[in-house]
């Protein structure tokens, strides 16, 4: 048929009348030849233009591979999966609780709140605190310190500029610190980093040499500047103050056999030993191995459950183990006792008894500091991943609280356990804030440390004696009059009982006399 429409073609392109006569002496083109002579055309023109369309799908191809090789070169920092240090705290997570928690409300340290306006009083105290720790203490040739100032901010910031990579790559979000060319942000960043790190070191610094600050010693300054150094949100990495302190300590003239200067960490863990009114522990983390404050906090103050506690189980027979626990109410209509635990500081060091029923518990203050350290705390664990599952025992511990205390009713028998003291403004106020916690946890309920105490919390709730014997206690022994009433009916039941043995035994022996 093609071949046909080309033989055909030739003859309508050489006929040389401009296709309206055939060759056969000069007759006009037949309706069907002229319809097969436009379709051979046709056919041509189609073949030339498919080049034209392979060569547009290319070129389309091309332009949505170069612009996301742009975007990909826009990256502030080299992509990365892991690794990150200073998150951010989830949107889902902030609009299921109160956002004051996870937001400074005296200090910014950090990108992630620079340049608030509420937070900007205190810049100017960071740069005075800058001027101190820049202050010459060794150089009597300089009566002004500026030869020893100019020699430690030389060195601090070229130390703080070799970081600067290593430092942005450990913020979850870019940190974007200045809105200007790349050159402009990459010095913001490092004046950022230096002026925070020197803040928070020499403000250290300052409470291990006995030196006081006005500013600070107002009554309501210090919990809060205290609170704004332990949020996830508020940190830099402590490889910078690592390497600031280095700078800072180094003294060519001092002599060997002088007594070493404290390192760094056992500065800040001494300082909020003090501030808690806690004894002085040291951290289980080495420096090299701590990401922040609230890290170094959370290694020395959340201490791993002790070793007395039996290792997670796992379900038996192919079951699953308990997910869930009976509030505090109910635990104690099914006899279980809550007895606050002695002679212990951790406040992980949870237990119950299967055969006796008795929950200890240690004793924990319920503040709005304890809160907003709290919301941190976990808010750092569940940031770790499940590489980390394992060292989420805060976690667990806020989930069984958070089982544990459901209504203001839950709150009032833990406090006359004296398992709580809460200091917030009423018992339904401590009772949001465990529910509130438990928004932003998760855990994995095979494989937790308190897995062993959800089995036999559950266990003994199974049973039916220890029930009757709560209830019996819970309707008769009460008060001091309930067992008066009760001693009294049991007496009177006793007389008669007895009386009425006597009367069928006199009748007894009256019959068979």
């Amino acid at each position: 048929m093609i071949q046909e429409l080309q033989a055909k073609g030739k003859k309508a392109d050489g006929s040389g009348d401009e296709g309206n006569k055939s060759d056969n002496g000069g007759a006009r083109e037949l309706p069907r030849e002229r319809w097969q002579r436009q379709c051979l055309v046709r056919m041509k023109a189609a073949t030339w233009r498919r080049p034209i369309r392979r060569l547009t799908t290319t070129t389309k191809t091309d332009t949505v591979r170069v612009n996301i090789e742009k975007m990909l070169e826009q990256l502030s920092r080299p992509a990365r999966l892991d690794g990150y240090s200073i998150y951010r705290v989830p949107a889902s997570v902030r609009d299921s609780v109160d956002n004051k928690h996870y937001e400074p409300r005296l200090v910014s340290i950090g990108p992630y709140h620079r340049n608030k306006g509420h937070l900007r009083a205190m810049e100017d105290r960071k740069r005075l605190y800058l001027l101190r720790f820049l202050q010459d203490q060794h150089d009597d040739d300089d009566d002004d310190g500026s030869g020893r100032r100019d020699g430690l901010l030389q060195d601090c910031v070229g130390r703080v500029r070799k970081l600067e990579a290593r430092a942005r790559a450990c913020y979850f979000e870019s940190p974007v610190v200045d809105d200007g060319d790349d050159h402009k942000s990459s010095s913001s960043f490092v004046e950022m980093l230096l002026l925070d790190g020197c803040f928070v070191l020499q403000l250290f610094i300052q409470w291990f040499c006995g030196t006081t600050d006005p500013v600070f010693d107002v009554g309501w300054n210090l919990p809060l500047l205290h609170t704004d150094l332990l949020m996830l949100e508020n940190q830099i990495p402590y490889f910078v103050l690592l390497a600031l302190y280095d700078a800072y300590s180094h003294d060519p003239n001092r002599p060997p056999s002088a007594r070493p200067k404290p390192s760094l960490t056992t500065i800040i863990t001494s300082y909020f030993s003090e501030k808690e009114g806690r004894q002085p522990v040291t951290t289980t983390a080495t420096e090299d191995a701590i990401d922040h404050l609230l890290h170094l906090y959370h290694s020395t103050f959340v201490m791993p459950p002790p070793d007395h506690l039996p290792a997670p189980v796992q379900a038996d027979c192919g079951g699953k183990l308990p997910r869930t626990i009976r509030c505090a109410k109910e635990l104690t209509l099914h006899g279980v006792k809550f007895v606050r635990k002695p002679e212990t500081t951790n406040v992980l060091d949870v237990t119950f008894c299967r055969d006796t029923g008795v929950f200890q518990i240690p004793r924990v203050a319920i503040e709005d500091s304890t809160c907003t350290r709290y919301m941190n705390l976990v808010a750092f664990e569940q940031c770790r991943g499940e590489a980390a599952v394992a060292e989420k025992h805060l976690t667990s511990y806020v989930v069984l609280m958070d089982y544990l205390i459901n209504t203001a009713e839950d709150v009032v028998i833990l406090d006359r356990a004296d398992v709580m003291e809460n200091k917030l403004a009423n018992e339904e106020e401590a009772a949001k804030f465990f529910n509130q916690l438990r928004l932003s946890s998760y855990i994995n309920y095979d494989d937790h440390y308190l897995a062993p105490v959800y089995r036999d919390v559950d266990a003994f709730c199974r049973r039916k004696w220890p029930k009757y014997k709560a209830k019996f206690r819970r309707d008769y022994l009460n008060s001091p009059w309930a067992i008066f009433g009760f001693c009294l009916a049991t007496t009177f039941a006793v007389i008669t009982l007895f009386n009425t043995i006597v009367t069928i035994l006199q009748t007894f022996f009256h019959l068979f006399k």
